[in-house]
């Protein structure tokens, strides 16, 4: 008995760098949840490695070589828990979720868990699933890749689920280090994997958070040539390529897009949504409603295998408004 208490169940990895202003706080909230603490620092000038021991975190010092996936699988290869959670210094989880977070360690089903992360508008506009994924099941053969937005390829990592949590920032000021060494990186990653269908889906995302649509485009469709099988970021990228193409008025080439997406990930509502737009923006207002209608309904009974909706129910609820009842 007392040997099954001493097996730990949660690790908390937390990346730091200056981070002095909010990891006491993350730190201190995560105490009762996670069964240890490890903190890797990436070179902080003030006393966020001070601070970190002070809270009872193991505090390590690894080399920066450009690369998050390579500072990630650190953090694995050192921890001890059963589970590994990553959190960013000013992210929080409310109490009441991390009393559910314990809860989802029993799943014998799953080997990692989606919490969704509610970047400020101001810092991020469209963020890649791959991103939400948080919690991990502890084994070796789990080791993300890629420099910028790190990812632990489908055929490795297989049973995620969404954890229906959600992780929160921290006050107003945010620290966002990382996610401009991230964007950074990114052409780092171009660079060493021209070809490769995730890098080419990051590059869209950037491109259409700066609205840069045409050049969105070209990235998301040699993505889709080049995806094999079912990514967890596919649907999301079919997603985007669609909202790229309505945003250029491609509304011929958008229809094509979404319903290949709709056929192929038929929970993922947010594509009913867009194609509900494409077919209002042409006057086709019956099947208009009909997709909003089927979006609606799925809302009600979430799907584990494919990204969470961001389409927010209030947009979806002035669309209803606008259009009405199919006739």
């Amino acid at each position: 008995m007392k040997r099954m208490e001493a097996i730990k169940q949660l690790s908390l990895c937390v990346i730091t760098k200056n981070n002095e202003l909010f990891l006491p706080d993350c730190l201190n909230e995560m105490k009762e949840t996670a069964d240890e603490i490890l903190v890797a620092d990436l070179g902080s000038g003030d006393r966020t490695r001070e601070l970190a021991s002070r809270a009872g975190a193991t505090v390590y010092q690894p080399q920066w070589e450009n690369d998050f996936s390579k500072i990630k699988n650190f953090c694995m290869e050192r921890a001890a828990g059963k589970w590994v959670l990553f959190l960013q210094a000013d992210e929080m989880i409310s109490p009441k979720q991390r009393a559910e977070l314990r809860l989802l360690l029993r799943n014998p089903n799953a080997e990692g868990y989606l919490i969704y992360v509610d970047y400020r508008q101001d810092e991020r506009g469209i963020s890649s699933p791959a991103q939400f994924l948080r919690l991990i099941r502890n084994r070796k053969e789990y080791r993300f890749q890629y420099r910028s937005f790190e990812y632990i390829p489908d055929e490795i990592l297989y049973s995620l689920q969404d954890s229906r949590l959600r992780i929160a920032h921290r006050g107003e000021r945010t620290a966002g280090w990382q996610l401009k060494e991230r964007i950074r990186l990114l052409k780092e990653d171009q660079k060493e994997r021209p070809q490769d269908g995730y890098v080419r889906y990051l590059e869209g995302i950037e491109l259409l958070n700066l609205e840069k649509y045409e050049e969105s485009a070209v990235q998301f469709e040699l993505a889709r040539q080049a995806v094999t099988g079912g990514c967890l970021y596919v649907p999301h990228l079919y997603k985007c390529y669609g909202y790229s193409l309505l945003a250029l008025e491609r509304y011929e080439e958008a229809e094509q897009v979404l319903t290949e997406g709709i056929q192929a990930f038929t929970f993922y509502n947010d594509l009913l949504a867009l194609r509900a737009e494409l077919y209002r923006r042409l006057g086709r207002s019956r099947e208009a409603v009909e997709d909003l209608e089927t979006c609606l309904a799925l809302r009600k009974r979430p799907n584990a295998y494919v990204p969470g909706p961001e389409i927010p129910p209030s947009v979806l609820q002035e669309m209803w408004e606008e259009m009405g009842p199919a006739p």
